[in-house]
């Protein structure tokens, strides 16, 4: 998935607002399997992710947008130059 894939399901504006939430819900094994379950077609899983919660949408918008993974690449590249934190 992709950022475009999210454009196109939700639009610029909606997606930029769900990114922007800083308490989205946390990704589970169950919402990963509901995604999964609920792709096809896409306007349903848009009506779908629409139905849910706002802190649960706006992790699906993280998923479907691919910030999630951006955002694992980026730590994990925090983690081998010694730079974390923790």
């Amino acid at each position: 998935m992709s950022m475009r894939t999210a454009h196109l399901l939700w639009g610029e504006d909606a997606v930029a607002l769900a990114l922007a939430e800083p308490e989205p819900d946390e990704v589970t094994d169950e919402l990963l399997k509901a995604i999964k379950a609920r792709k096809d077609p896409p306007g349903a899983f848009r009506a779908w992710a629409l139905a849910q919660s706002w802190p649960r949408f706006c992790t699906i918008v993280r998923i479907v947008s691919g910030e999630i993974r951006r955002e694992v690449m980026r730590h994990g590249d925090e983690d081998q130059d010694g730079n974390d934190e923790a």
